[in-house]
């Protein structure tokens, strides 16, 4: 059975978690939307001329200081930074080239916590958003083209179904390794779906049998390349893990402190949200294990990935990684996928241009690409070789 790495950007999640300017435009929203019922619950004779939208840091300070509005107003203004630097990963990039630490440490805990709620509470809270969405071209709300979201994007489930298997627990299949670039939990959601209800079912407990913290001493299921939502870490070392409980009052109680905790630097959130331009990646242990599942890799997909140029320096390092002589195949599927974005990432494209194949019809598109060596059983003319004296023998499964 052929070795197979998904290597996912933020399309692979469409169905589920806003992308690009849409993730920037939806956090906006849902800062404003959320402070809107905040205000209301907290005193709104103090406030009669209503909530400034703005997010403009000079009229911060006319806002109330309880972290509940600090935390949302924070999500606001970072997505109204990263439709100005048209992703909230460019203006991290900015404020970590200028040692802006604090402003990053604060960017980080907004997006854990955005992503926290979205993947928790979109399909009761903010589906609504859906239906329309403001044009800064024509300055007005107009028609949104944005999906419907779903908790889990169903492609997931799909995949999983077949990948999963059970010896004395529920495992991925050894052969499939993921390798994303995004901070949802869609594949780790997607696995704790299947567990039943004799399993503990949260995102600490699941690791055990689905991989996906970063881990410096054996190889992951996943790999998240920026890290990933809802945990953060205490000055001394205690790991906590954002309320997963789908009541949001809940929720906030457990989130509140954070605002308070992050100025004053005792918590961080470094440990799980840390892009890949942060790490030192010569003799990196995290990484080093992910050069070693590309270098194994006879199967590459590439799903809903845009290789921006911000992340091109990496994306050229790891797909560097790559054997030339154990691949057998790079499938890019995404809408505007073109060998040309691949070819531009290898040394020697000529080394690799025949083994890339495009999907990037909307029916190529309704499901993850999933390889027919996956299937071991399946018999195909291009499954059999014929041995001299005529007789056809199954073809080996590489």
């Amino acid at each position: 059975m052929a070795k197979v790495t998904y290597y996912l950007g933020a399309g692979a999640s469409y169905y589920a978690c806003p992308i690009l300017d849409k993730q920037a435009e939806l956090m906006i929203k849902l800062a404003s939307h959320e402070l809107e019922i905040h205000f209301k619950n907290i005193n709104p004779e103090k406030y009669p001329n209503g909530i400034n939208f703005e997010f403009d840091k000079n009229k911060k300070n006319h806002l109330p200081q309880d972290n509940k509005t600090q935390i949302l107003w924070d999500i606001g203004y970072f997505g109204k930074r990263a439709v100005e630097y048209n992703t909230i990963d460019t203006y991290a990039k900015k404020l970590f080239l200028n040692e802006e630490f604090d402003e990053l440490r604060k960017l980080k805990m907004s997006v854990s916590i955005f992503f926290d709620l979205w993947e928790n509470f979109s399909v009761s809270r903010y589906n609504h958003f859906s239906k329309h969405e403001y044009s800064l071209i024509e300055n007005k709300y107009i028609p949104s083209n944005f999906p419907i979201f779903s908790k889990i994007d169903s492609r997931y489930k799909s995949l999983f179904s077949i990948l999963l298997e059970k010896n004395t627990e529920i495992k991925i299949n050894e052969n499939f390794k993921f390798i994303t670039w995004n901070y949802d939990l869609q594949l780790e959601e997607t696995f704790n779906l299947f567990l039943n209800e004799h399993h503990e079912k949260n995102l600490n407990s699941i690791n055990k049998y689905f991989k996906y913290k970063t881990n410096n001493t054996e190889t992951n299921d996943v790999f998240h390349l920026n890290g990933y939502r809802g945990f953060t870490k205490t000055n001394d070392g205690r790991e906590i893990i954002l309320k997963e409980k789908v009541d949001i009052d809940d929720y906030w109680k457990s989130v509140e402190g954070f605002h308070e905790a992050i100025v004053r630097k005792n918590i961080t959130f470094d440990n799980h949200i840390k892009y890949a331009w942060e790490h030192k990646l010569e003799n990196n242990p995290f990484f080093n294990n992910i050069y070693n599942v590309l270098n194994e890799t006879e199967i590459l997909i590439v799903i809903g990935y845009s290789f921006p140029p911000f992340n091109r320096s990496i994306d050229q390092l790891l797909f560097s990684k790559l054997d030339s002589k154990k691949i057998k195949k790079i499938v890019y599927q995404d809408p505007n996928a073109s060998k040309q974005l691949i070819e531009n990432l290898f040394k020697n494209p000529k080394e690799f241009t025949k083994k890339i194949e495009i999907l990037s019809d909307q029916k190529d598109l309704k499901q993850f690409y999933l390889p027919n060596e996956h299937f071991n059983s399946q018999e195909t003319p291009e499954n059999k070789i014929y041995t001299t004296d005529k007789k056809t023998i199954n073809k080996i499964q590489y």
